[in-house]
C-alpha cells in the first residue's frame, strides 16, 4: 500500500519467495490494452483506489486516461486522493434494501477465503450474487446448515470430508540428471534394501512436529486433496454456538430419556429456532424451508409419540402433529389423518378447536349450516360432560370452554352474515344469566325453562334495547308487559352510478347494517325476509344456559366474551382463558379495518424533527393491562378505549351502548361500572358527571369509579375537580389500606403531569401517616418524612411480596418508584427542571421486577402493571427534558422480553427508534422477541405493519402483510385479508396484485361475507362481470346470508339505466 507520499510501504520479504520476472513490452501495446481495459472496465480507477497492489504512479497513469466525476458532499477525499471517507453513509440502502454494489470493489483472495498472516478462523465471505462482504469471527458459520450438522437437514446435505488420492505416476523416475531439484526422493528400492520414502500405499510422516501428534490430514503433500475441507472447517466454527450446543444438549436428552416428553417438544421448538435463523438481513424462511422443517419436526413428533406413556402426553403431540402435517399433507391426507387423531382424542379441546380451524377454512368443502352444526354438536358434547365431572376445577373448566365454544359460534355466524342471529343468542344468553327470576336460582335444571320461550316470543323488549326490564320482571308481572311499538324500514337510497354490480354492493350493505339486531314480527319489512325475526326456535340450539352455582365464578368471564363479541377489548380478565381468545385470529375483531396508513413527510425529510413528535397512542387490538389510566384516556397516555359509534352501525352501536348501562346499572354487573363510564365518556361525551354520580350512588365503594371520574375531569382541565375527588375518595372510612394507598399514588401522578414535583413528593409523604392533611399543607416534605415514606412503602412491598399478596405489593412498589424519582440523588442520568432521578426510580423497578422473576411471577398480570407504571415514568421524563435514549431503549427492551404483546412496550420503543438506520432496532426486536411462538398474535402483527406503513415504503409494508397473513396466528383474520386488498388496491405500484389477495383470502376466510363483499366493492372495476357473477355465485353456494338477489337486481338496474338513457334522448 501506497503512503502519501508515493513511496511503498516496508513489506516483509521471504526469501524463499523469488520475485517474477518483470516483462517489457511496448508502449503502443501498453496503451492499446490499457484502452481496452478502460473500455470493459469504465470503473476500474474506483476499484484501483482500493486495492494494495496498485502503486501510485499507475493510478496517476489511469487519472490522466479516465474522468471521475466528483463526488458529493458527504463523501470527502485526503490529500493523496486515495481514501475516501465517509461519515453520514448511504441513506438510500434501507429504500433499496443494499448498498450501491457499484461502490463496492470486487476483492479477490485466494485460500477459499482466508486471510494471510492471521488465524485460520478469521474469512472473507462472499456471499451469493449479491456480494456481500463480512469476516467471519470465532464460532461463526457460514450458513445454518454447516454450524449444525446434527439436524436431519443437514445429515441429508453434507457428508463427512473424503480423501481424494491422487494416483501417482509411475511411469517416471527421477534419476538426479534432470534441470531441476525434486522435492522428494524417489521412491524405487536403493540396492541396501531400505525404503526411503515408504511404499505407495503407506506414507509416513518424513518429520515429527513441534505442536505434538499431527492429524491425518496435516502436512500432507500436494498428492493428497480434502473433498469437503471448506465445509469441514465450517462446521468446526460453529461448535462452541450456544445455539448448536443447546441443540446437542436437546438431542442427547431425547437419546437418554426418550419418555421426556417435555424435552422432545423443546427440541421441536428448537427447530423453530434454527428456522428463524435460517436468512440473513432479516429474510424470512421460504415455502420451502417451512415445509423441510416441517418434515423434520414432524419426524421427531411422530417418534416422541411412539414413547408417550400418559393420555394427556399424546394429546400434546397430536396436536403437534397435525399443526407441522398441514404445512406438508394434501387435503385428502390431511382430512384422513384428522379422521384418526378424532377418533383417539375426540374428548381434547385443543385437538377440536385445530379441526374446527381446518373444518371452516376450506372452501371446497365449507358450509355454513354444516360448520354450524359442528359448533352445536360440541356444545352438546361439554353440557353432557359438565353433568359427569365430578372435581370442582374440571367443572369449571369445561364451562369455561362452553363459554369458548360459544363466543366463537356467534362470531362465526354474525362474520357470515347473520348478524341479527348472534345478537339475539347473547340477549338471551344475558338474560339467561343476568334477569334470571330468583324462583330458578337454586335449581340444578340444565335445560332452558320453558317460561323464557314465553318470555321471548312475547317481543316484550330485551337486554339492550329501551325500556328493558328483564325475564324476571316479565314472570312477577304475569306476563303483562307490553311490546315496543313497531319500527319502520329505513329507507333505500340507491346509488348514482352506472354500474349495476357497485350499485347492488351498496344497497347489499345498506340492508346488513339495518340488520344487524333481530326484528318483530310487526316490524315494517320484516315479511319480506324471513331471516329477521328471531324466533325462540331459531335460537333453541345455541343458548347458553349457564347453572345457578356455577354463575358468580364465570360471570366475569362471560362479560370479557361479550366485550369481544362487540369487537371491543376485555374489561376484567378475570380468567386465563381470556388469553386464549385474544390469541384466536377467528374471535378478534377491530371496527377499524384499514391498518396501513401514509407515512407523515416528516418521517423522510427530517427524523430527528419525527422523534419529537408523540408516539401513537390509540392502536387497534390493543393489548395492554386494563389500569384506570389506560381505560380513561388518561392525558398523555396510552388508551385502550375506542371511539366506535362512527365505525359500526347506528343499531349496533346503540345495542352495545345500552346493553352495558343496563347490565351494569340494572342487572347487578357491578364490576363493569368502570368500563360502561369509560365506554361512554368517549363515545358520548358531556354526560360523565352524571353517569358517575349514579354509579356512585349504587357502589359508593369502588375506588376505580372514584380514580376513573377524576382522570376524566383531569383531562377536561377541571384539575380542583380531580383533587377534590381523590381527597373525598381517601376520606372513606370504609375502604381498605390497598384502596387508599392507590388513591394517594393516583394524586401524585397528576401533580407529576403537572410539573408540581413538590407536591407529588408530598402526596406520597401522606401515606404513612394519619395527620396527612397537615402534611399536604407543608411547603416541602422533610428528609424525616421522606425516610419515613420509603421505609413504609419498602417494607409493606417486602412483606406482601412474601405473603402471596403480589397485587398488594406492586400498588407499594409502584408508590416507591414515584418516591425514588423525586428524591432520589444518585445524580447518574440527566435531569432538567421538570424532572427527577429516573435512574433511582428504575433501579427500585428493577429490584421488584427480578423479586418476583425469583418467584415464578414474570409472566404474572401484576408484574406487567408494574412495568407500565415504570414505562409512563420513563415517557414522562422522556418528554420534560433531556435524557439518554439508551437508557430508555435498554429498559423498554426488558419489558417487551417479559411480555412481547404489550402494544405500551412497542409503541415507546419505536417512538425512539423511528429514524431510518441500517439496522433497524424495532424490526429486529419484532423479529426476535415478538413475532414468534408462542407470542405472535394479531395485535403484534397489527403493529408492525402500522410500523411499516409509517417508516417504510410500500413495499416493506406489503411485506409485513404478506408476513402477518402466512404466519400461523393471522392467516385466518378476515379484518387484516380486507385491509391488505384495500391497501393494494389503494397504490398504484400495487393495484394489480389486489385481485390476487382477494382470492387468496377468500381461500383462506371462506365464511366471511365481508371479505366476499370486496370484489363488489374495493374491486368492482378490476373484475369483469363473469368474475363478479362467479364470486356471487360462491357466496350463496356456501350458505352465506344475501339480503338482496343480485342477477334479479342488476338486470332491473341496467334495465332503468336504459329507460332513463332513452327518455333523456
Amino acid at each position: 500500500m501506497s503512503s502519501k507520499q508515493g513511496k511503498p510501504s516496508a513489506v516483509p520479504k521471504f526469501s524463499s519467495f523469488k520475485p517474477k520476472l518483470e516483462v517489457t513490452q511496448p508502449e503502443k501495446e501498453n496503451k492499446a490494452d490499457e484502452s481496452k481495459q478502460d473500455d470493459k472496465h469504465p470503473d476500474s480507477t474506483r476499484r484501483d483506489r482500493h486495492d494494495p497492489h496498485v502503486d501510485a504512479s499507475h493510478l496517476n497513469d489511469k487519472a490522466r486516461h479516465l474522468k471521475v466525476s466528483h463526488r458529493s458532499s458527504p463523501l470527502e477525499q485526503d490529500k493523496g486522493g486515495l481514501f475516501i471517507y465517509d461519515r453520514r453513509g448511504d441513506p438510500l440502502i434501507r429504500r433499496y434494501g443494499d448498498i450501491n454494489r457499484r461502490d463496492v470493489p470486487n476483492y479477490r483472495r485466494f485460500g477459499s477465503g482466508r486471510v494471510l498472516g492471521l488465524d485460520g478462523y478469521v474469512r472473507l465471505d462472499h456471499s451469493g450474487s449479491r456480494e456481500e462482504f463480512s469476516v467471519l469471527g470465532y464460532h461463526e458459520s457460514r450458513s445454518l446448515l454447516s454450524s449444525d450438522r446434527k439436524t436431519l437437514l443437514a445429515k441429508g446435505i453434507y457428508h463427512k470430508s473424503q480423501t481424494v488420492r491422487v494416483r501417482r505416476d509411475q511411469s517416471y523416475t527421477v534419476t538426479g540428471s534432470e534441470d531441476f531439484v525434486a522435492l522428494k526422493s524417489s521412491r524405487k528400492r536403493k540396492r541396501d534394501g531400505f525404503v526411503s520414502g515408504g511404499s505407495s500405499g503407506e506414507e509416513g510422516q518424513s518429520y515429527r512436529s513441534i505442536h505434538g501428534k499431527s492429524k491425518n490430514h496435516e502436512h500432507s503433500d500436494s498428492d493428497v486433496d480434502y473433498a469437503s475441507d471448506a465445509s469441514a472447517d465450517a462446521r468446526d466454527l460453529g461448535a462452541d454456538d450456544p445455539m448448536n450446543t443447546r441443540g446437542v444438549e436437546l438431542s442427547r436428552r431425547v437419546r437418554d430419556y426418550p419418555e421426556d416428553i417435555d424435552s422432545w417438544l423443546e427440541l421441536v421448538s428448537y427447530q423453530d429456532a434454527l428456522l428463524r435463523t435460517s436468512g440473513r438481513d432479516g429474510r424470512q424462511p421460504t415455502a420451502a424451508e417451512v415445509k423441510s422443517f416441517a418434515d423434520i419436526k414432524l419426524t421427531m413428533l411422530e417418534k416422541a409419540y411412539s414413547h408417550a406413556t400418559t393420555d394427556l402426553q399424546r394429546k400434546r403431540l397430536q396436536l403437534r402433529i397435525m399443526r407441522e402435517g398441514s404445512k406438508i399433507w394434501d387435503a385428502k391426507t390431511l382430512s384422513k389423518k384428522w379422521e384418526e387423531a378424532l377418533e383417539s382424542h375426540g374428548t381434547s379441546f385443543e385437538l377440536w378447536k385445530e379441526y374446527t380451524n381446518f373444518q371452516q377454512t376450506r372452501l371446497s368443502n365449507f358450509q355454513y349450516e354444516k360448520a354450524k352444526q359442528h359448533y352445536i354438536e360440541r356444545l352438546r358434547l361439554l353440557e353432557s360432560e359438565a353433568s359427569t365431572k365430578a372435581s370442582p376445577q374440571d367443572y369449571l373448566e369445561i364451562f369455561e370452554q362452553i363459554i369458548y365454544v360459544f363466543l366463537r359460534l356467534t362470531r362465526f355466524i354474525a362474520d357470515s352474515g347473520y348478524r341479527e342471529l348472534a345478537t339475539a343468542a347473547w340477549q338471551a344468553t344475558l338474560e339467561l344469566t343476568f334477569a334470571r327470576p330468583r324462583t330458578l336460582t337454586g335449581q340444578p335444571e340444565a335445560k332452558v325453562p320453558s317460561s323464557f320461550q314465553d318470555f321471548w316470543e312475547s317481543e316484550v323488549p330485551r337486554l339492550g334495547e329501551e325500556s328493558a326490564q328483564g325475564w324476571a320482571a316479565f314472570e312477577q308481572s304475569d306476563g303483562t308487559l307490553e311490546p315496543p311499538d313497531p319500527k319502520g324500514t329505513d329507507k333505500t337510497v340507491f346509488p348514482n352510478t352506472r354500474d349495476g354490480y357497485k350499485a347492488w354492493s351498496i344497497v347489499e350493505q345498506q340492508k346488513a347494517q339495518a340488520a344487524t339486531n333481530p326484528a318483530r314480527t310487526m316490524d315494517d319489512g320484516a315479511e319480506d325476509d324471513p331471516f329477521r325475526v328471531v324466533m325462540f326456535a331459531d335460537i333453541q340450539d345455541i343458548l347458553l344456559y349457564l347453572p345457578g352455582e356455577v354463575i358468580p365464578t364465570v360471570q366475569s368471564l362471560l362479560l370479557d366474551a361479550f366485550l369481544i363479541f362487540c369487537q371491543l377489548p376485555p374489561a376484567l380478565y378475570s380468567r386465563n382463558i381470556i388469553q386464549d381468545m385474544l390469541q384466536d385470529d377467528f374471535l378478534v375483531r377491530s371496527p377499524t379495518k384499514v391498518l396501513a396508513a401514509e407515512a407523515p413527510p416528516s418521517s423522510l425529510t427530517d427524523p430527528e424533527e419525527q422523534n419529537i413528535q408523540p408516539p401513537e397512542l390509540s392502536h387497534e387490538y390493543p393489548r395492554m393491562n386494563a389500569t384506570p389510566e389506560v381505560l380513561f384516556n388518561s392525558p398523555n397516555w396510552f388508551k385502550s378505549t375506542k371511539k366506535i359509534r362512527d365505525d359500526v352501525p347506528a343499531d349496533q352501536y346503540q345495542w352495545i351502548l345500552t346493553t352495558l348501562k343496563q347490565l351494569a346499572r340494572t342487572f347487578g354487573a357491578r364490576e363493569l361500572a368502570p368500563y360502561y363510564l369509560a365506554f361512554e365518556s368517549v363515545n358520548e361525551p358531556g354526560n360523565e358527571k352524571k353517569t358517575a354520580k349514579a354509579l356512585l350512588k349504587q357502589d359508593p365503594t369502588n375506588i376505580i369509579l372514584y380514580r376513573g371520574y377524576a382522570i376524566l375531569e383531569w383531562g377536561k382541565g377541571n384539575k380542583e375537580v380531580a383533587r377534590n375527588t381523590l381527597a373525598a375518595a381517601a376520606g372513606l372510612t370504609t375502604i381498605s389500606t390497598r384502596d387508599r394507598i392507590s388513591l394517594g399514588i393516583a394524586a401524585a401522578w397528576m401533580e407529576i403531569e403537572d410539573c408540581s414535583l413538590t407536591k407529588a413528593t408530598l402526596q406520597l409523604c401522606a401515606l404513612p401517616d394519619d395527620t396527612s392533611m397537615s402534611i399536604l399543607e407543608s411547603s416541602s416534605a422533610s428528609p424525616a418524612q421522606i425516610l419515613k415514606a420509603r421505609q413504609f412503602l419498602s417494607s409493606n412491598r417486602d412483606y406482601l411480596l412474601s405473603s402471596g399478596d403480589v397485587r398488594s405489593a406492586v400498588i407499594y412498589a409502584e408508590g416507591l418508584l414515584l418516591l425514588e424519582y423525586l428524591t432520589g440523588q444518585s445524580n447518574k442520568e440527566p435531569s432538567g427542571k421538570n424532572q427527577g432521578d429516573v435512574w433511582s426510580a428504575i433501579a427500585s423497578v428493577s429490584a421488584c421486577s427480578d423479586e418476583l422473576v425469583s418467584r415464578g411471577l414474570g409472566n404474572a398480570s401484576a408484574h406487567e402493571q408494574l412495568l407500565q407504571s415504570a414505562a409512563r415514568l420513563l415517557y414522562y421524563h422522556a418528554r420534560q427534558g433531556p435524557f439518554r435514549a439508551k437508557f430508555l431503549r435498554e429498559q423498554l427492551t426488558k419489558y417487551i422480553n417479559f411480555f412481547p404483546q404489550n402494544t405500551i412496550f412497542l409503541a415507546l420503543f419505536a417512538w425512539r427508534e423511528a429514524r431510518l438506520s441500517i439496522d433497524d432496532r424495532v424490526r429486529s426486536i419484532l423479529d426476535q422477541a415478538v413475532l414468534i411462538e408462542p407470542h405472535d398474535c394479531v395485535s403484534s402483527r397489527a403493529f408492525a405493519i402500522r410500523y411499516e406503513s409509517r417508516t417504510g415504503n410500500i413495499h416493506s409494508t406489503r411485506a409485513a402483510f404478506e408476513h402477518a397473513l402466512e404466519s400461523e396466528a393471522c392467516k385466518n383474520h378476515p379484518d387484516l385479508w380486507i385491509s391488505y386488498i384495500r391497501f393494494c388496491h389503494g397504490r398504484k405500484e400495487l393495484r394489480a396484485k389486489a385481485k390476487g389477495v382477494f382470492y387468496r383470502a377468500i381461500q383462506r376466510c371462506p365464511w366471511s361475507k365481508e371479505v366476499f363483499m370486496e370484489a363488489f366493492a374495493t374491486l368492482v372495476r378490476d373484475m369483469d362481470s363473469s368474475e363478479l357473477k362467479s364470486v356471487y355465485n360462491t357466496l350463496c353456494e356456501k350458505g352465506l346470508r344475501v339480503h338482496v338477489d343480485m342477477e334479479e337486481f342488476v338486470e332491473k338496474w341496467c334495465r332503468e339505466q336504459k329507460e332513463r338513457d332513452s327518455a333523456r334522448g
